[in-house]
């Protein structure tokens, strides 16, 4: 147990006595672990907006004059494919559209009947379901004419799948990048200190023994990297919240006012920047030790 003790002790003296390769593996872990975190963060924002624009869709159910119109509003409602119902009168319908063509009101106030059928607007739970919601919707009876909009299913069906590839691919590549001047990083600072290696060697000391001073000056820099980079995380996130919110009436029909909050997964950030450095820390510091343990 002394000896454990010891060995934490000089582990974590280790990082003030090379203080210099300690800084410069701190700040590659930092800014690493940072662009890895920020473009998870966006990610995640991106896939909540795609799916707040995807539920303002909407379909249209026109209505024969002598439908069951409450009967079939009640069908709608209890199909296990539809979100929400919201019935459109003639009457709101052709109000609705004297406001939308108001340089043509006189035309249709004037007309001899009302053209505007009675009409359920239709969202569904699933975008990607939304041509089988339009089947089953056309095969009730007292409907005439279902609109859809496929092309926008489409559309927001083809963007989330190539924003989901192309988020992946960025994170693994950063990921990989990372880990590659993490490792080239922390291989310079154990060369820097060979000669503190070879003679612990002489003196009789084991492989063991002498990594981990290593692993735990490694996994002290890597917490240390991981609040930072957290904190820093925490600024960035919350001042690009703040610029969204005070163009919130531009960003609204997005669906952006519904993006993460940071303190959403502030804590779950905060473990998974130190586990990351820590680990990330330790093991590139005792994987770079073991070239001079050989032999």
């Amino acid at each position: 147990m002394n000896n454990f003790s010891y060995l934490i002790k000089q582990g974590i003296k280790s990082v003030w006595r090379n203080r210099f390769m300690s800084f410069a593996g701190f700040c590659v872990l930092t800014v690493s672990m940072l662009l890895v975190g920020l473009s998870a963060l966006v990610m995640l924002d991106c896939e909540i907006i795609l799916g707040n624009v995807s539920e303002q869709n909407e379909i249209s159910v026109y209505l024969n004059d002598d439908a069951d119109i409450e009967g079939i509003g009640k069908k709608i409602e209890n199909d296990p494919l539809t979100a929400s119902v919201r019935y459109i009168s003639p009457e709101e319908g052709l109000q609705q559209m004297i406001e939308n063509y108001e340089d043509q009101r006189t035309l249709f106030e004037n007309l001899p009947y009302n053209p505007v059928p009675p009409t359920y607007m239709v969202t569904v739970k699933d975008i990607d379901r939304i041509r089988e919601a339009t089947a089953m919707l056309t095969t009730l009876d007292g409907v005439y004419r279902v609109n859809a909009p496929m092309d926008f299913a489409k559309f927001i069906r083809d963007l989330r799948t190539a924003f989901t590839i192309v988020g992946l691919v960025l994170i693994a590549a950063l990921g990989t990048v990372s880990v590659i001047i993490i490792a080239n990083t922390t291989r310079l600072s154990v060369f820097a200190r060979r000669k503190e290696i070879a003679i612990m060697r002489a003196v009789g000391a084991t492989n063991g023994f002498i990594k981990t001073p290593f692993f735990v000056e490694g996994m002290f820099i890597g917490l240390l990297s991981g609040v930072a980079s957290w904190l820093v995380t925490r600024v960035i996130y919350e001042r690009l919240y703040e610029m969204i919110y005070e163009n919130f009436q531009m960003w609204n029909a997005l669906g952006i006012n519904r993006i993460l909050t940071f303190d959403t997964v502030n804590w779950y950030l905060l473990a998974a920047y130190c586990a990351a450095g820590a680990l990330l820390g330790a093991i590139g510091t005792v994987v770079s030790t073991g070239k001079y343990l050989k032999g």
